[in-house]
């Protein structure tokens, strides 16, 4: 049975913060999209035709900007810690299962795959879960062949009977061909 646990916050620093950062330039772009459109308002506008020239129009900007910028600062910093929890609940399970599927090829069968509440991905790990599990009882399968083939084996070198040697070895033969017999190979 495994059971992973997560020590760390930050599992896969690399791609969570990819994943970060591109939300963040994405509110980046747009503020300054945004930025663009509102300065452009400002001097095409007809509310504003009572502005006669080029430094009132540039107090309005002016006084403007400072509200737009803390708009932009509070979006980078909600946005970015929602991105980092958010992120965190599909890349934490994304190394659980990296890990989980190591230890499956390193032998280690059958077991449960434990994630946090609120962690997605679940269906994948409940299926990687379930192969696991199968393969498990495959093996099982296997080792109880083996085993009836080696007491078989065991008792057929005490036996001195050619007929009866002959029959129990045809037996072994077909015992042997159901070993691995539930798995299919792709070419």
């Amino acid at each position: 049975m495994f059971y992973l646990l997560r020590k760390s916050f930050f599992v896969k620093p690399k791609l969570l913060f990819k994943y970060v950062v591109y939300a963040l330039l994405t509110v980046v772009i747009t503020s300054v999209c945004i930025l663009v459109v509102m300065r452009r308002t400002i001097y095409t506008t007809d509310a504003l035709e009572n502005l006669v020239n080029e430094s009132e129009i540039r107090a309005v900007q002016s006084a403007m900007m400072s509200p737009f910028g803390w708009i932009v600062l509070i979006l980078l910093v909600v946005i970015g810690i929602q991105s980092l929890i958010r992120f965190h609940k599909i890349i934490g399970p994304i190394y659980a299962l990296e890990k989980i599927i190591a230890m499956i090829k390193g032998g280690h069968i059958g077991g449960h795959i434990s994630l946090r509440r609120g962690d997605e991905l679940k269906d994948l790990a409940l299926e990687v879960e379930d192969m696991s599990n199968a393969i498990k009882s495959y093996v099982k399968k296997d080792r109880i062949i083996i085993a009836d083939i080696s007491c078989e084996l065991d008792s057929i070198a005490k036996s001195s009977n050619q007929e009866d040697l002959k029959n129990r070895l045809a037996e072994i033969k077909n015992k042997l061909s159901e070993v691995t017999s539930d798995f299919k190979l792709n070419e």
